[in-house]
């Protein structure tokens, strides 16, 4: 009988290593997602490259707690390796209980935002998260001194469950229910139980002293490692790290911005981190190499293979999502596949292994934030991603488990680079991030004129020429692929306002009232898009404009002249988050009207519909002013958020839906008013959006209202509920 596998089946603390791997995972994640998303993401217009950065900082700390536990695992005294993690639990414990940064690291200027977000997260979970992140290769370097040093590597399987389970939980368990300051407090309270359950998993309690020799693992001489099996380590985790992160951003930017998608996204990716380092029996290697050229092909080519076969596919936004979510998955089941393929079978490799792994994830944060970001005016990494993966792909598919020498071993060399190269090929040519720049089709000419990416996005500006009708000929602001402004080129529309700003919209037609009943107004625009609102302007009116993407004001001045033409004596652009810039404002300064409009698209800064934002507005608004809100939203019902703040503020309130059109250039929109201005209700009543039957009879109204919905606060919000 093997004495260590009884003793271990005994020993009251054995549970431990399993217990602690589970918890200590959940918890990395359990904190992360509220403190992005509640707090940082709002500082920074909601700008999806907080997450990115957010993994950066996250997967650069992991690799220097991966560091660290390669570092103590090399001491040869186990008390001594003991003694410092303990130390640094407790140093860890005690800074545990400010984890939420304060109002005091808001940032103050758009200056520099991904050293400010770096900034933010090192001050306040930076050591903890540390502690946290040591506490894995650890736990499984002590447990490869026990009899089931084989079975470790299902120890990190086991990890990315509790992660997994963390990241399912946060929107669905506990951001309906606890506050900001709640989670926080949980957060402190977790950590020291984690810390508690580390004491003994340190001091080795769970495990028991080996009786005989026969209940000790043993070890031979230490084997030799090969570079190329080092540096895979390192360079297939960057290849999935990459994928997931551009994969992320295309779906969030060029396909379908939506609530959640990194839950999405980074759910996927832990799953094949649980599957592949479970057991070899989940990833087959050619299986896997072939379903991801199949949908390399797939999703790259969706516009371009039917074409080229002579039929249409009329796809929809659902079948670009899911395509990039199944390539998703397929990569990083085939990358972390071969990763585990190449583990070390002497487990005293074992740190180095998950040191070099997380260097190798590190690199996809790494190089989108600090290369990409700053470096290429479009997404170009998505399409190096896609060229190293088909490389990959070919290569395993086309990889030989038998030493096949001759005719054969040259076919498989042969078929693999042709198979590589044609895949380039394809995707160099559907891909092609310049191809959509300039367009000559049958009615229309568009030419790219200017593009930047930053830190909040990418944006451009087309000119589109109609060469049947040129008094239709434009230029259109984009964000991402998603239009943010229009402006006609003839002189005769080039200042009617277009887009979700017509004058019959719930914002034009509370402008043209409110300047019925004044001779001069003061207006404060939150979001500036192509500068359109500007148009509504009189030679009396002073016109503020708040924006926090400097690359849309260098582009509203450049390439549209709605603010060089606009008529109000007094214009001021004031950059930086708008909520912070008002709430600087002196007391004195009130306007009539404030408009928000930073919620089209899937992105919502939540912190601008928060009681307490409302709050800021309600202060600069005149007794009779009105607060105008661009809620139209493909993914989020707004309209309940913004009705339950107007009660609280006490204002009567109005919505106004309008249908698109197209010969004006007017976007499907909805727009909700608050106001304590009688007259203005009277005259303008709500309008819904109408629900027609098949036969395009109206049957009803759509139902804009939810009840039982919380308020939204900085401390407590929760887009579940309102989820379409």
């Amino acid at each position: 009988m093997n004495h260590s596998s009884t003793n271990n089946s005994t020993n009251p603390w054995s549970f431990l290593p399993f217990a602690l791997t589970i918890f200590t995972s959940a918890f990395l994640l359990f904190q992360v997602q509220p403190l992005i998303s509640k707090q940082i993401l709002p500082w920074f217009g909601g700008s999806p490259a907080v997450w990115t950065t957010a993994m950066l900082f996250f997967q650069s700390l992991l690799c220097l707690g991966y560091f660290y536990a390669h570092a103590l695992a090399s001491l040869s005294s186990r008390k001594t390796q003991a003694r410092i993690h303990v130390a640094v639990l407790i140093l860890a414990a005690l800074l545990a209980s400010r984890v939420l940064p304060g109002v005091d690291m808001r940032p103050d200027s758009p200056d520099l935002p991904v050293l400010q977000v770096l900034q933010i997260l090192g001050l306040s979970v930076g050591l903890p998260y540390f502690c946290l992140a040591t506490t894995g290769p650890l736990v499984q370097h002590w447990f490869t001194n026990t009899a089931h040093a084989q079975s470790v590597f299902r120890l990190y399987a086991l990890s990315n469950v509790g992660s997994f389970l963390a990241l399912l939980s946060f929107p669905y368990v506990l951001e309906p229910w606890l506050e900001q300051q709640q989670m926080g407090q949980l957060w402190t309270i977790g950590f020291w139980v984690f810390a508690l359950l580390c004491l003994p998993v340190a001091l080795g309690a769970w495990q028991n002293k080996p009786e005989t020799a026969n209940a000790a693992v043993q070890l031979g001489p230490k084997t030799k490692l090969p570079l190329a099996q080092r540096l895979s380590w390192i360079a297939l985790p960057a290849l999935a790290s990459l994928v997931f992160i551009a994969a992320t951003d295309q779906i969030s930017h060029d396909v379908a911005p939506e609530p959640r998608l990194w839950i999405s996204t980074l759910g996927l990716y832990l799953v094949t981190f649980i599957l592949t380092f479970d057991h070899p029996r989940w990833y087959r290697p050619r299986l896997f190499g072939a379903l991801t050229l199949v949908l390399l092909l797939v999703t790259a080519g969706m516009s371009d293979i039917p074409r080229w076969l002579g039929f249409e596919w009329d796809y929809g936004v659902n079948d670009v999502r899911w395509s990039h979510y199944a390539l998703l998955f397929v990569v990083c089941m085939l990358c972390h596949g071969e990763l585990y393929r190449r583990r070390p079978t002497d487990t005293r490799w074992l740190t180095e292994f998950y040191l070099c792994m997380s260097i190798g994830g590190a690199f996809g944060g790494l190089f989108v934030t600090l290369v990409a970001t700053q470096y290429f005016d479009d997404y170009h990494e998505w399409l190096m991603a896609l060229v190293l993966v088909a490389l990959l792909a070919s290569h395993v598919l086309f990889r030989s488990s038998l030493p096949l020498a001759g005719l054969a071993g040259r076919a498989m060399r042969l078929g693999g680079v042709a198979t590589a190269t044609g895949m380039v090929v394809l995707l160099v040519a559907m891909q092609n991030p310049w191809s959509w720049r300039d367009i000559d089709s049958e009615d229309r000419t568009e030419i790219l004129l200017d593009q930047e990416r930053n830190f909040y996005g990418t944006v451009s500006v087309k000119e589109r020429l109609f060469k049947a009708e040129p008094e239709l000929n434009d230029r259109v602001f984009f964000s991402g692929n998603v239009t943010h402004g229009q402006q006609f080129l003839s002189d005769k529309l080039r200042h009617v306002p277009t887009t979700y700003y017509g004058r019959d919209s719930g914002i034009g037609d509370t402008l043209l009232w409110a300047m019925q009943q004044k001779p001069n107004l003061s207006v404060a625009l939150i979001g500036l898009g192509a500068g359109t609102l500007a148009n509504y302007a009189r030679e009396a009116d002073a016109y503020d404009f708040y924006e926090i993407n400097p690359a849309a004001v260098r582009f509203a001045q450049e390439w549209f002249d709605n603010l060089k033409s606009c008529k109000a004596k007094e214009q001021n652009i004031l950059l930086g988050d708008a909520r912070l810039r008002m709430a600087q404002l002196p007391k004195d300064k009130q306007y009539d009207v404030i408009v928000l409009d930073a919620f089209t698209g899937g992105s919502v800064p939540i912190h601008l519909l928060t009681r307490e934002a409302f709050q800021i507005y309600a202060n600069h608004l005149k007794p009779d002013g009105y607060i105008a809100i661009n809620i139209t939203n493909a993914y989020l019902n707004l309209y309940p958020i913004v009705k339950a703040q107007s009660e609280v503020l006490g204002m009567t309130y109005r919505h106004k839906f309008q249908m698109a059109d197209d010969v004006r250039n007017i976007r499907r929109n909805l727009h909700f008013v608050m106001t304590n201005d009688q007259a203005y209700l009277k005259a303008h009543p709500s309008i819904s959006r109408d629900v027609l039957d098949e036969a395009g009879r109206k049957i009803g109204t759509d139902p804009q209202d939810q009840t039982g919905l919380r308020l939204w606060t900085d401390q407590f919000s929760s887009i579940a509920p309102i989820v379409k």
